[in-house]
């Protein structure tokens, strides 16, 4: 009976890791990385740690996740000592990686700024390419060049000038695209939301900054339009449409005070290659772009149409070697005097990857033949774009270069200030200021010379450090941050420091339990590897436990901007006579500060639905982990029942929504099942396209892709519990998809 129940085990975890296997192949085909990286970890956990394939894809997707590309360096250090010239993609038996391991780990040693073993692999690497694939010669060449000129970039990083555009509204952690007009009185840029990337903009009123709009539905975007420049009056957004094969350039204009539905700027700018950005010229009567078209040199180049009498956009004319390079050029913009092309290049003489250039229009009206590199550090080792320069990352800081008729600046920032805080009038010219750690010094009154004059003690602020969701990688920021800890550590060699660390409340205890200690080590590790003695350091993990915000809003929604500040590492530091050293608060928006009435709702406890991609019953990693938190909450209470109902949208036949909805169904209830679930505590319905909780097509008859995926979907009945109350959380649903609106 034991062997047979052992023999049983075996099977459930091989067909599991199976699953996971397939999850990832398909998320990593789709180049959604995030959720591809989260079932190969689970494929990792389970006995395939030396696996060179299954690192390999580990590696590769950390290395296109943002914060998170460092991590890859380990795992394609792994793959990279099994390879082989031809393997089996998508196969679980396979245990080889490609050479193509060597140019990833390459990439990474030069993001990490790791030059010297950045070069050695793309030597090792450049044994390997077929002679025939000239394009991926000239990308290994390039980056071995681009090595060299790190190493003059970082010996060699120039001065610039930031004017400081304002404070605005931080609706979204995880915004990108950032653009503003000439008059710097209209500024658009992308937020990451659950089901699709909103566009959102804000005006300036009386020198003060709007709290950004959502227009995604005034311009009738899918979610698959992304802002890419705005013109020099603020008055036309250009965007860039994509899907999977294929992308190209729309228009919507500001008029009758709103943004327009979006349309495609036509032919000869768009075409049935990929078009990826635009910018208007100064003066409106030029478009510049990107285009991989049979005119280009490389893959993508810089194209120039120019507006005719009769309304139409000429020819479009290619920009020649001296801008384009043999590789990727990306994300053009023209100065307000339009004598200057900035734009981002992985060719010329780019530190790595792609890097910000400009140009100077000649009187003959060509380009210069040698672009300018901006330099380090507006460049880095990493991709950096002419929208926004990743090497100038901060917390609550976003920088833009900026098409600007304010003289004498090189960069712009933005101050990101709470959702719900009040923008202040600041002045344009930026101040110096002592960053991360600072020296809080208090104004000593003037006294005349007899009496003995006692200086107040020295104050210094320590700041948190952040980490990204389920991970305990140090940012750039966060690495600067404690740069500045390790040089106070040395300059009082008797501090001592208990580094702890926390998490949100996603997850169960123990896992965060290791995850908060990961955390304050991961802190610790670098402190060390600056200098510092690590017996001078302590390391606490406090899980979930000491929240500084709200992990669910006063209604029990989530509230990712809460969960983000729990996130942290903080310090508590030892005693020191004349010398004062505390931790900087948290500022928390007034919505998610913690009161006193906050645990009134800990006896109701909110179960999430379950959500599915378009044809599909895989379970993502989000929909893991919420049902990871709900295995919990069934073995916390073991008399507590469920009622699993799948859901789908409206196409398809009714016989296969029907089959498609119990598949849903019975995947919540296998993965619940193999957390250490009964089975016999689930009933399992499949409700087909039943009961939507949005509108499958639009009031026009058009289909309506985002009502569509928030009726994919699994939700819960739950059984009656005395003294605890068990709620679905309600779908969310935007006015112009609601039903019967």
């Amino acid at each position: 009976m034991f062997a047979s129940f052992c023999l049983l085990s075996s099977l459930v975890l091989a067909q599991n890791v199976r699953v996971d296997f397939n999850d990832g192949e398909f998320f990593f085909a789709e180049e959604d990385y995030e959720e591809a990286l989260y079932a190969f970890n689970e494929v990792y956990k389970n006995g395939y740690q030396d696996n060179a394939y299954i690192n390999y894809r580990m590696g590769v997707c950390l290395i296109d996740l943002k914060g998170r590309k460092a991590e890859s360096i380990p795992y394609l250090e792994k793959a990279s000592k099994n390879m082989a010239k031809t393997i089996k993609e998508g196969k679980l038996s396979e245990d080889r990686a490609p050479y193509d391991a060597l140019l990833y780990l390459g990439n990474a040693y030069r993001i990490n700024m790791d030059i010297e073993k950045a070069i050695a692999n793309y030597n090792e690497f450049a044994q390997y390419i077929d002679e025939r694939d000239v394009i991926l010669k000239n990308y290994v060449d390039q980056q071995i060049v681009s090595c060299g000129n790190a190493l003059v970039g970082f010996n060699n990083p120039v001065s610039f000038t930031t004017g400081n555009l304002g404070q605005v509204n931080e609706t979204h952690t995880s915004r990108y695209n950032m653009v503003v007009s000439n008059d710097l009185q209209t500024m658009a840029f992308m937020g990451k939301n659950p089901f699709y990337n909103g566009v959102y903009v804000s005006t300036k009123e009386n020198e003060v900054w709007g709290k950004p709009t959502n227009i995604t539905p005034s311009i009738v975007s899918d979610g698959n339009m992304d802002v890419v420049s705005i013109s020099p009056d603020g008055k036309i957004m250009l965007l860039a449409v994509s899907d999977e094969f294929t992308s190209n350039i729309y228009a919507s204009r500001y008029e009758n005070n709103r943004w327009n539905p979006a349309e495609s700027v036509g032919r000869p700018i768009n075409s049935k290659y990929y078009e990826s950005s635009a910018t208007y010229s100064p003066d409106g009567k030029s478009i510049y772009f990107t285009s991989n078209r049979k005119e280009s040199i490389g893959g993508m180049d810089i194209f120039r149409t120019d507006l005719l009498e009769d309304s139409t956009w000429s020819e479009p004319v290619h920009l020649g070697a001296g801008v384009n390079s043999e590789l990727n050029e990306e994300a053009p913009f023209v100065s307000p005097d339009g004598k200057r092309l900035y734009f981002s290049s992985q060719g010329h003489s780019t530190i790595g990857g792609f890097d910000v250039f400009y140009t100077e229009l000649l009187e003959d009206g060509s380009w210069h033949e040698v672009p300018v590199n901006l330099g380090y550090p507006l460049n880095t080792t990493d991709d950096d774009f002419a929208i926004s320069p990743t090497g100038m990352d901060k917390e609550g800081v976003s920088y833009i270069f900026a098409q600007s008729k304010k003289n004498g600046y090189d960069l712009f920032k933005f101050e990101m200030i709470g959702r719900d805080d009040t923008p202040q009038v600041v002045a344009l010219e930026e101040s110096v200021v002592a960053e991360e750690v600072a020296i809080v010094s208090e104004d000593v009154p003037e006294t005349k010379p007899e009496p003995e004059v006692v200086l107040p003690p020295e104050r210094y602020v320590l700041r948190p450090i952040y980490f990204d969701f389920d991970s305990y990688a140090l940012s750039e920021d966060s690495k600067s941050k404690l740069d500045n800890v390790s040089l106070l550590l040395k300059k009082f060699p008797e501090l001592k420091i208990d580094v702890i660390g926390y998490t949100d409340a996603l997850g169960n205890f123990d896992y965060n339990q290791r995850l908060s200690v990961n955390r304050a080590n991961t802190v610790s590790k670098y402190l060390a590897s600056t200098g510092v003695d690590q017996g001078r350091l302590s390391v606490t993990g406090k899980s979930e436990s000491d929240p500084v915000a709200r992990n669910q809003t006063k209604d029990n929604r989530d509230a990712p901007d809460g969960r983000m500040l729990n996130r942290r590492a903080q310090f508590k530091v030892s005693l020191m006579e004349g010398v004062i050293i505390e931790m900087e608060e948290v500022e928390v928006p007034d919505h998610l500060k913690l009161d006193d009435n906050a645990a009134e709702n800990m006896d109701k406890i909110v179960i999430r639905p379950v959500y599915f991609n378009f044809d599909s019953y895989a379970l993502s990693s989000d929909s893991k982990s919420n049902l990871n938190n709900l295995a919990s909450l069934l073995k916390k209470f073991p008399e507590l029942k469920l009622d699993i109902s799948g859901y789908t949208d409206a196409r398809g036949s009714s016989d296969y929504n029907q089959n498609l909805s119990a598949n849903r169904a019975n995947a919540v209830s296998k993965y619940l099942a193999s957390s250490g679930i009964d089975k016999t505590r689930f009933t399992v319905t499949g409700k087909s396209e039943s009961d939507p909780v949005a509108c499958n097509k639009t009031k026009d008859n058009s289909d309506s892709p985002d009502g569509r995926k928030l009726n994919r979907r699994v939700q819960f009945g739950i059984s009656p519990m005395e003294g605890v109350t068990f709620v679905m959380e309600e779908v969310v649903v935007p006015d112009h998809l609601k039903l019967n609106a």
